[in-house]
């Protein structure tokens, strides 16, 4: 399927003002001395225009701020299929701790669990079992789906933001925008928080995002349009950014099968 790709180009226009005049014949008065002294200030401020704000480039590093700091999020919203996400999280970049608990109900498959990821300790409790799992990431493969773990992106907040197309500023804390839900190679971003979506051949699609008093980013929200199902609305929402997170390891946890790290 062939796609377009839209780019968003900011950019400075300006005009030269080359001004011309002759020597009077008489002394002007001073009435002319103030018009021309306005007329030229008026050229001046004319020939130095303002520089266009870069919209994208705000965003984008309050969202790369974002990530960067400790923060909480929560993910709700529809997946195909007829099912539904929910799930809260929590990600310290710099600590490398990592909770998180999804909830997919509806559908022929609903599903529920939870991870808590420090280092290269990785711990995994379905809902339905009292008992945690320790994976060693070492031994686990880079290209596992089910059991490797991405520090610089697990979220999917990188991917998403590199897939920005175009922004633009409603208000203060609000944009709106399209980005490339495809995503480089295929990879799942999305939710964000929960990324489990793989898109394929869909368009640009739109997102709106919105921020605090402080820059933080608190809100993400996206809409996918697939071909053969209903619109797919899903949100993010962000807090306690910078703040101290108590993650820590389950107190007590079973060792994974061998055949888990076989390669």
């Amino acid at each position: 399927m062939k796609q377009s790709t839209t780019l968003l180009v900011l950019g400075l226009t300006g005009g030269l003002f080359v001004a011309a005049g002759c020597t009077p014949t008489t002394e002007p008065t001073r009435a002319d001395k103030l018009v021309q002294a306005t007329a030229t200030a008026t050229a001046t401020a004319t020939a130095v225009p303002s520089p266009t704000p870069d919209v994208r480039g705000e965003l984008v590093a309050a969202l790369q701020r974002s990530q960067g700091a400790a923060h909480r999020y929560a993910v709700r919203g529809n997946l195909p299929e007829g099912q539904n996400v929910n799930g809260t999280g929590a990600f310290d970049p710099k600590k490398r701790r990592f909770q998180t608990t999804i909830s997919v109900t509806g559908g022929k498959y609903p599903s529920a669990g939870s991870r808590i990821v420090i280092g290269n300790d990785s711990y995994v409790r379905p809902s339905d079992d009292k008992d945690w799992v320790h994976v060693d990431l070492k031994r686990v493969k880079r290209d596992d789906p089910f059991l490797r773990f991405d520090w610089v992106d697990p979220t999917g907040l990188k991917a998403f933001t590199s897939s920005i197309a175009s922004v633009d500023r409603v208000d203060p804390h609000t944009y709106t925008g399209r980005f490339d839900p495809t995503g480089k190679d295929a990879t799942s971003f999305l939710p964000v928080g929960a990324p489990s979506i793989v898109s394929i051949g869909i368009r640009l699609s739109p997102f709106t995002i919105t921020t605090d008093g402080q820059g933080w980013v608190t809100s993400i929200k996206v809409e996918l349009s697939p071909s053969d199902g209903p619109k797919l609305m899903l949100t993010t929402t962000m807090k306690d950014h910078g703040k101290s997170l108590k993650i820590n390891a389950p107190a007590r946890a079973g060792e994974a099968a061998d055949f888990y790290y076989r390669k």
